[in-house]
C-alpha cells in the first residue's frame, strides 16, 4: 500500500496574476517522463487525478486544475503556451503564473518532469544522494520496523496468476464467511481453556521459541495475500523482502501499486486481504487444535491462533496504526494520506486559531474531511503512545538496555522531535515575524494552563475495589456428622425460629451400626448377670467394662444420628450455599451447609491491590457500596478492619479474572483461589442492607483527598518502573 501526495495548485489563486520571474521559465518546453502514468479518480465526490511513478513507485495526486496544464506537457509546447491554453479551458478558475511555477517546481522535484534545458547533472547526483540519506535517517529513527528489499516477485506471481482467481471470488468468500463463523463458534465454547494461564503458556521460553518459528511463516503468507490480490485486479509488484519488526524478521511485498486502481474497492480488498488470510489461517489453527491431542502440534496451532489473531487486532487490524487496516479506512473515507493529513489539520487549526496566521490553508477540502482528519489524528496519537509504551516496557523487562534506549528514542520521537519544531516555527520562521508577542503569550497561556491542570487543580481521586458479602464464623451453619441430604425442610431465604428443624439427612451405615451396638450391649447384659450369678467376679468386672465403652459408642452414634438433623441454632434467615441440587448427595462432617443471618449491620470484604493500598489505609476520606444486582443504589459504608498482612488467597472465586472479577490466578494453586500476586483484605460495614446471599459481588469506592492528575501520573510511571524494570 502506498501513500498519495497532492501536488500543487491545492490553493488557488495567488493575488496577482501575473510573476515577475515568468519570462524565466516561459520558453521551458516541459514534457512528462516515460515512466509516468496518469490516473482518474473520484475522492468525495470529486474528480482528481493521480500521477503513478513506476520508476520511484511513489504515487502523487494533483487538481483537475493542476492536470488542466500538467496534460498539456508534452515537449512541443512552451509553459508560456500551455499557462495560455490552461486559461481558456479553465476560465475564471484560471492559475496564476506564480501557481504554474509552484507546480513546475514541485514537479521536477520529485522527478516527474524533464524539459529542453541542460540538466544539472550536479543537482540530480545531489538529489539522489539526499534520497539515500533520507532512507538511512529513516531506518535509524524508526528502529522498531527496518525494510530491506530483496527480490521482484513479479516473474513468479505471474506464473501462479491463476491462483488469484481461485483465492478472490464470491464462492470462497462465502467459504471463509463459514469457516470464520464456525472458528469463532469454537473460541466462545473453548474459551476458558484457550484463555487459561494465558501469560505463563505465552511467555514460556520453549513457546517463545514456537513463536519465533511460526510468526514469520504466517506474515509470509499474509504477504502473498496482498500479491495475489493486486494479481486479480491487474496490478504489479516489484519489491519482496524482510522488515525487522521489534528486531522479528516478518516477510513483506510493495502493495502501492493499487493507488492506480480507479475504484476503491479493489484498493480496499488489496489492503484488506492479508487481514482476510490471517483470519482464515486463524480458523485453520482453531480446527487443528480442537480435533489434536496435546503435543507439540496442538501448541504450533495454539501459536499459529495467537499470531493471526491477537497480532491482527493490534497491528493489521487495527485503522489507528499505518498498516493494513489503515489503509482500508483511507480508502473507504476517500480520505488519502489521512495520518499526514491528520497531523496537518490539527497544526492548521493551532496557527490559524492560537497564532493568527490568517493565510494558512487547510489540508481538508470538504468540512467533513477536516471533521475525519481531526478525530482521527487525535485519536491514532493517543493509541500510538498507549502500543509504544507497551512494546517499549516489553523489550526492557527482556533486554533493559536495548527497552532504555528504544524509550527514549520513542519519546523523542512523539514528543521531542514535535515539540523542536513548534519551537523552530515559533522563533524562526519568517511567517511569524510579526506574530512573536502573540506567539510568546500562546505559549505562556498554553503552558500555564497546561502546568495548572496537571499540578495545581484538584481532581477527584478514589479506588475502585471489588469485594463479596463477607458472613461472620458466628453465622455459618457445619453439617455435625456423614450423612446423604434427603431434605430441605427450609427454602433459603426463609425466616427461621430458633430450633426449628432446616434439613433432613440419612446415613445407613450408621443406622446399621446403631442396631448393631444395641444388640451387642443386650448380649453382654445377659452374660454380665450369669456371670453375676455364677460369682464370677473378675469375668463379671471385665464385661462390665466392656458394657460401659459399648454404651459410650452407642451414645456417639445417636448423638451422630441426631446432627443429621440439622435444627436452627437462633432466629435469623437460612441462607443455603450448597449446590442447586445438594438433595441425595454426600455431605462429609464439617461441611458448610448455608448461613444463619441476622438482620442488621452486614459486612464487606474487599481486595486491594499493592499499588491502591497506600491511598486506602492513610488517606480515606469516605466508603460507598453498590451491589451487584442493584447497581443503581449506592450504600453508605464504613471501614472496620484489616487483615494485617498481605496475602494470596482470595475470599471468593468471583474475585478473580475467571470469575468476573480484577485479579489474575495463580495457577500454580489448584486447591484454593489465590492471587498472582499479593492483595490486601479490608473489611467494610453496611448499614441497613436487607439479608442478601453470601458472596455476591459488591463494588466498594474508597474516597481520597482530591489530587491534580500530574502527581498520579508521577506515581503511576514510577510503580511501573518499578513493577516492570525494577528501576
Amino acid at each position: 500500500m502506498a501513500e498519495v501526495k497532492n501536488l500543487g495548485l491545492g490553493a488557488l489563486m495567488s493575488a496577482s496574476l501575473f510573476s515577475p520571474f515568468w519570462h524565466r521559465v516561459a520558453a521551458v518546453k516541459p514534457r512528462l517522463r516515460s515512466h509516468v502514468e496518469i490516473n482518474r479518480h473520484i475522492y468525495r465526490g470529486d474528480v482528481w487525478y493521480v500521477i503513478q511513478d513506476d520508476a520511484s513507485g511513489r504515487y502523487h495526486r494533483f487538481t483537475p486544475q493542476a492536470y488542466a496544464l500538467i496534460g498539456l506537457m508534452d515537449g512541443q509546447r512552451d509553459l508560456d503556451k500551455i499557462w495560455h491554453s490552461a486559461g481558456d479551458q479553465l476560465g475564471d478558475e484560471m492559475p496564476s503564473q506564480d501557481d504554474v511555477i509552484q507546480l513546475l517546481s514541485q514537479l521536477y522535484r520529485v522527478d516527474l518532469i524533464q524539459t529542453d534545458v541542460i540538466p544539472d547533472i550536479t543537482e540530480a547526483i545531489s538529489r539522489q544522494e539526499r534520497d539515500k540519506r533520507n532512507k538511512m535517517l529513516a531506518m535509524i529513527k524508526s528502529p522498531l520496523a527496518v525494510k530491506i528489499p530483496l527480490f521482484d516477485p513479479e516473474p513468479f506471481l505471474n506464473q501462479t496468476a491463476g491462483l488469484s482467481r481461485w483465492l478472490f471470488n464470491p464462492v470462497t468468500g462465502l467459504i471463509w464467511l463459514w469457516c470464520i463463523g464456525w472458528a469463532l463458534m469454537q473460541a466462545g465454547y473453548h474459551w476458558d481453556e484457550l484463555t487459561n494461564n494465558l501469560a505463563d503458556r505465552v511467555f514460556a521460553t520453549e513457546n517463545l521459541f514456537l513463536i519465533w518459528l511460526v510468526y514469520p511463516v504466517v506474515k509470509l503468507i499474509h504477504e502473498f495475500g496482498h500479491a495475489y490480490a493486486l494479481k486479480r485486479w491487474g496490478g504489479e509488484v516489484h519489491e519482496m523482502g524482510v522488515m525487522f519488526l521489534i528486531f522479528m524478521p516478518i516477510p513483506y511485498v510493495d502493495a502501492s501499486s493499487s493507488a492506480a486502481f480507479r475504484s476503491k474497492y479493489p484498493r480496499m480488498m488489496v489492503a484488506a486481504a492479508g487481514i482476510i488470510v490471517e483470519a482464515f489461517i486463524a480458523s485453520v489453527a482453531m480446527a487443528v487444535w480442537v480435533y489434536s491431542e496435546p503435543g507439540l502440534v496442538r501448541s504450533l496451532a495454539f501459536n499459529t491462533l495467537l499470531i493471526a489473531g491477537v497480532s491482527t487486532i493490534l497491528f493489521n487490524g487495527n485503522p489507528l496504526l499505518r498498516f493494513d487496516a489503515y489503509y482500508v479506512l483511507a480508502d473507504f473515507l476517500e480520505i488519502p494520506n489521512l495520518a499526514s493529513r491528520g497531523t496537518r489539520q490539527v497544526a492548521y487549526l493551532c496557527k490559524k486559531y492560537l497564532l493568527g496566521q490568517e493565510h494558512e490553508e487547510s489540508p481538508a477540502y470538504t468540512t467533513g474531511e477536516a471533521r475525519w482528519l481531526f478525530i482521527y489524528a487525535i485519536v491514532s496519537f493517543v493509541y500510538r503512545i498507549f502500543i509504544t509504551i507497551s512494546i517499549v516496557l516489553f523489550v526492557a523487562s527482556e533486554l533493559f538496555f536495548i527497552g532504555i534506549l528504544l524509550a527514549l528514542l520513542s519519546l523523542y520521537n512523539m514528543f521531542g522531535k514535535p515539540l523542536f519544531s513548534i519551537i523552530k516555527y515559533l522563533f524562526m520562521d519568517r511567517n511569524m515575524a510579526q506574530k512573536r508577542g502573540r506567539s510568546a503569550l500562546v505559549t505562556i497561556v498554553v503552558l500555564g494552563m497546561t502546568g495548572l491542570l496537571l499540578f495545581a487543580v484538584p481532581v477527584p481521586r478514589m479506588t475502585l475495589a471489588h469485594g463479596v458479602f463477607w458472613a461472620p464464623e458466628s453465622s455459618r451453619l457445619m453439617m455435625g456428622s456423614n450423612g446423604f441430604l434427603k431434605e430441605i425442610k427450609v427454602p433459603s431465604g426463609s425466616d427461621v425460629k430458633a430450633g426449628q428443624l432446616l434439613l433432613v439427612s440419612l446415613n445407613e451405615e450408621l443406622e446399621s451400626q446403631l442396631n448393631k451396638t444395641s444388640g451387642r450391649i443386650r448380649e453382654l447384659l445377659v452374660h454380665y448377670r450369669t456371670a453375676v450369678a455364677d460369682a464370677r467376679q473378675n469375668e463379671a468386672g471385665i464385661i462390665q467394662e466392656e458394657i460401659h465403652q459399648a454404651r459410650a459408642e452407642l451414645q456417639r452414634a445417636l448423638e451422630e444420628k441426631r446432627a443429621l438433623d440439622l435444627n436452627s441454632p437462633a432466629d435469623g434467615v437460612f441462607q443455603l450455599a450448597m449446590p442447586v441440587d445438594p438433595i441425595n448427595r454426600y455431605i462429609p462432617r464439617g461441611t458448610m451447609i448455608g448461613y444463619l443471618l441476622q438482620p442488621g449491620e452486614y459486612r464487606v470484604r474487599a481486595v486491594v491491590g499493592q499499588d491502591q493500598v497506600e491511598a486506602v489505609r492513610n488517606d480515606l476520606q469516605g466508603i460507598s457500596v453498590k451491589r451487584s444486582e442493584d447497581i443503581d443504589t449506592t450504600l453508605e459504608a464504613t471501614l472496620v478492619g484489616e487483615v494485617p498482612s498481605a496475602q494470596k488467597e482470595l475470599p471468593s472465586a468471583a474475585l478473580s479474572v475467571d470469575g468476573g472479577g480484577q485479579f489474575a490466578l495463580d495457577p500454580a494453586s489448584q486447591d484454593r483461589p489465590e492471587a498472582f500476586d499479593p492483595v490486601f483484605l479490608f473489611d467494610v460495614q453496611v448499614n441497613g442492607l436487607p439479608v442478601s446471599r453470601i458472596g455476591e459481588r459488591v463494588y466498594v469506592r474508597f474516597e481520597h483527598t482530591p489530587e491534580p492528575i500530574g502527581f498520579r501520573i508521577y506515581r503511576k510511571v514510577r510503580r511501573t518502573l518499578l513493577r516492570e524494570l525494577e528501576f
